[in-house]
């Protein structure tokens, strides 16, 4: 799988078809499959009870995930589990390495890191305006009126 050894790393590429079962298996998944491989367990979890899904499971020891700001971690792992779906496939139903996925991926965390250079902005407003919301509906059961 020189392909998706080229995006991923070899350690990376190991892990992610150790969990899938094949390259074959492997060039079936969708990129957002990919993206929470290794966060399975997470991602149920924010099902069932609704909360945010994992941003990445095993492709947060890729590199540039790794060493990338916390508010793009999210984006960089999109673009690489986009760009391992097609070396994935490539390496199953192609031949030879392709060179210009792992440039084209360059280029897509390259315009990332400078669109998203500084973090969002949080809103603390809604959690102070929850909180006065949910002791408005307290219902006082035993008291004297």
């Amino acid at each position: 799988a020189p392909n998706l050894v080229a995006i991923l790393g070899p350690s990376v590429a190991a892990r992610m078809l150790g969990r899938a079962g094949s390259l074959a298996k492997l060039a079936s998944f969708p990129a957002s499959t990919i993206q929470v491989i290794g966060a399975e367990r997470a991602l149920f979890r924010a099902v069932k009870t609704g909360s945010d899904p994992p941003k990445h499971g095993l492709l947060f020891q890729h590199a540039m995930v790794h060493s990338a700001p916390r508010w793009q971690r999210g984006k960089i792992a999109r673009a690489i589990a986009a760009k391992a779906a097609v070396a994935a496939r490539v390496d199953v139903y192609g031949e030879g390495l392709n060179r210009t996925l792992l440039e084209k991926l360059n280029v897509r965390v390259g315009e990332i890191s400078t669109r998203y250079e500084k973090a969002p902005e949080r809103e603390p407003v809604r959690r102070e305006a929850a909180k006065k919301r949910r002791q408005k509906k307290k219902k006082r059961r035993f008291a004297k009126r």
